[in-house]
């Protein structure tokens, strides 16, 4: 009897509500369609009555901008993002090469080094994640959309067999204030050699670290431990960061090789 009477209830609310009223206030409703290129726009849309800025990738939402920013609303933002993707695109450039990356400091997501998008706190916090995990996100359904798979997982695996244990991951670059210190190991740390530093590989490990935006590879040697900022992996020296075309950037997307017995994240 009381369900009965809830679902009364809620009929005879619903009958009080034009048909106006219920075009006026969708679920979801698109608005506005922008084509940037063959297979790539951007959709403002409105959900639950908010407006949202959607990427298209081949009929496929690769990322929904659902703040505005700089003056710019959401559908305003996806629109610039979409232009990027076809710009490059159009240029050419492999979709395996998309991957979160950092730019100037924040959060992104890269297409061969280059912005496609930001990603800020309001849009991590939106999305019950961290910043760098909605970058990842972003960047998996980009690149599924244009046809090729995830990016690779960041690896947390044992070997007790010498080999090559590849990991894709984040890398910075420490230096000048640590020259003459002892690190880690007991060395002394010294800039101009190729050394690194990781969490827990063993110290005399070597690692090769590729840059996956321009394909520079520089053979390092683990001394000390670090990094310990979230969402890094390793920390290289100054000689080996310039060596791969890391340093100016200060921080950039890697692929590591790990010589022999180790673990890498």
């Amino acid at each position: 009897m009381k369900r009965l009477v809830s679902v009364l209830c809620i009929l005879s609310v619903m009958a009080t509500l034009t048909i106006g009223d219920w075009f006026r206030y969708p679920l979801y409703s698109i608005e506005n369609v922008i084509v940037a290129s063959n297979g790539i726009g951007a959709r403002q849309a409105r959900i639950t009555g908010r407006e949202v800025g959607e990427v298209i990738i081949h009929r496929q939402v690769v990322l929904r901008v659902r703040t505005s920013a700089g003056g710019l609303k959401p559908f305003d933002r996806a629109v610039i993002i979409a232009h990027r993707l076809a710009d490059y695109a159009n240029k050419g450039y492999p979709p395996d090469t998309i991957f979160p990356d950092v730019v100037n400091g924040q959060v992104a997501v890269c297409w061969q080094g280059k912005l496609i998008a930001t990603v800020d706190a309001a849009h991590a916090k939106l999305n019950h994640t961290t910043k760098y995990l909605l970058a990842k996100v972003w960047a998996n359904q980009m690149r599924r959309a244009l046809g090729t798979g995830a990016v690779p997982r960041e690896h947390v695996l044992d070997s007790d067999e010498d080999g090559v244990i590849t990991a894709y991951c984040v890398a910075s670059w420490y230096g000048a204030r640590f020259y003459g210190r002892s690190t880690a190991s007991g060395q002394i740390f010294n800039g101009v050699d190729n050394t690194a530093a990781h969490r827990y590989l063993p110290f005399g490990t070597e690692v090769r670290v590729t840059n996956l935006h321009n394909g520079k590879s520089i053979l390092v040697t683990i001394n000390d431990r670090g990094p310990y900022v979230a969402g890094r992996a390793i920390d290289l020296s100054s000689a080996a960061a310039a060596a791969i075309g890391l340093k100016d950037q200060g921080i950039g997307s890697v692929k590591l090789e790990v010589m022999g017995q180790g673990r890498v994240i």
